[in-house]
This record gives C-alpha cells, sequence and structure tokens, in this order.
C-alpha cells in the first residue's frame, strides 16, 4: 500500500471511530440523566437536555480522540507505520 492510501484508510477508520465514540458518550449522557437529573428537574421539552448531552458526547469524543491518538503515538510510532515520516 502505498503512503496516501495508508493515510486515508486511517482517517476513515479515525472518522467512523469518532462518530462510534460520540454516539456512545451521547447515549451514556442520556442514560444518566434519566438515571438522575430527571427526577429532581422537571423540564417541559427534552431539547434542551439533548442539546447539552450532544454538546458534552461531541466534547468528550474530541478529548478521548486526541488521547488516544496521542498514545498510539507514542505507544507504537504511528507516523512511522504510516509511512508519514
Amino acid at each position: 500500500m502505498t503512503r496516501g492510501v495508508k493515510a486515508v484508510l486511517f482517517i476513515l477508520a479515525a472518522t467512523v471511530g469518532n462518530m462510534i465514540l460520540t454516539a456512545a458518550f451521547f447515549v451514556g449522557l442520556l442514560a444518566l440523566y434519566g438515571l438522575t437529573l430527571a427526577r429532581l428537574i422537571k423540564v417541559p421539552t427534552a431539547m434542551p437536555v439533548i442539546l447539552v448531552a450532544f454538546v458534552l458526547a461531541v466534547v468528550l469524543a474530541s478529548l478521548s480522540y486526541s488521547a488516544g491518538l496521542k498514545y498510539l503515538k507514542k505507544r507504537w510510532d504511528l507516523e512511522k507505520r504510516l509511512g508519514l515520516k
């Protein structure tokens, strides 16, 4: 495989992984809200809760992705394996 193909495949895999991670955080945050704060705070609509859960999910997934990428770069010398060095 050429260097460009490896880089494109890595970007595609990372994007799919980030989307799955975001969805998992979103569902987890909504479940956590349902089990804790939903009983205490009564809101007329679920829209603010969904919006806050989505924003938090994106932030948490971005931070997790960044930490994971830093770990992979250090642990397995990712740039060398992808042929970017």
